[in-house]
């Protein structure tokens, strides 16, 4: 078990947070491409809810943020009422993406920016995102900034963080090729890997006449 202490001052979610300019229009973004404004909306490693607030601005939708620590979900409902938001419109979980406590097909968005490099198995986690997606939502899941923002921005904003380069477990999802790889042992079929100056973000769609799996 990790026992690094959290950084709050990180999932402290106000105007002075570094990356405040941004997840407003990547929430913009996130509407426009996937137009979904109704329904149920699950943010997997929501960390301070940053994106999950919002959407909440932007759409109708029961919103779901689910974290593995317990300590950045209290942050994230922190954040919730500082943004003026009700606190009825979000639900908090605390659990593993591998390990989602959410019922086949019962997420319309699905959406993740920021974890996707501590997943502990990325065909694993995939899987269990696709099983909880309904038939016709809509999944948008990387890391990187809205192609609303200047490149110049993007630039500014981009953490000086690789790990240890290709060494590191944590950057083999960026590799040419992997995600296309674990999409299809997950059995995604319908995928698509975007990766250009603003990050590398996967779109994935469960076709409408996709059966859910009996739980």
């Amino acid at each position: 078990m990790d026992n690094t202490p959290i950084d709050k001052d990180f999932y402290r979610y106000d105007a002075n947070h570094r990356f405040a300019a941004m997840y407003p229009l990547l929430a913009r973004q996130i509407v426009d491409d996937c137009g979904i404004r109704t329904g149920v909306c699950l943010d997997v490693g929501t960390g301070g809810a940053p994106v999950l607030i919002e959407l909440a601005k932007l759409t109708d939708c029961a919103l779901i943020g689910l974290d593995a620590q317990a300590e950045v979900l209290d942050i994230a409902r922190e954040n919730v009422v500082r943004h003026g938001l009700p606190p009825q419109r979000f639900r908090f979980l605390k659990a593993d993406v591998t390990e989602v406590p959410l019922a086949a097909g019962s997420v319309d968005l699905l959406i993740s920016r920021g974890s996707i490099p501590f997943w502990p198995d990325h065909v694993a986690a995939f899987e269990e995102l696709y099983r909880v997606l309904a038939p016709g939502g809509t999944g948008f899941i990387g890391c990187g900034f809205s192609r609303y923002q200047p490149l110049e921005e993007v630039r500014a904003m981009r953490p000086k963080w690789t790990g240890d380069g290709d060494a590191d477990a944590r950057n083999d999802w960026k590799k040419d090729g992997y995600l296309d790889k674990v999409l299809a042992r997950a059995g995604v079929p319908e995928a698509t890997v975007q990766a250009d100056a603003y990050g590398v973000w996967v779109t994935l769609r469960k076709p409408v006449s996709s059966q859910t799996v009996a739980e």
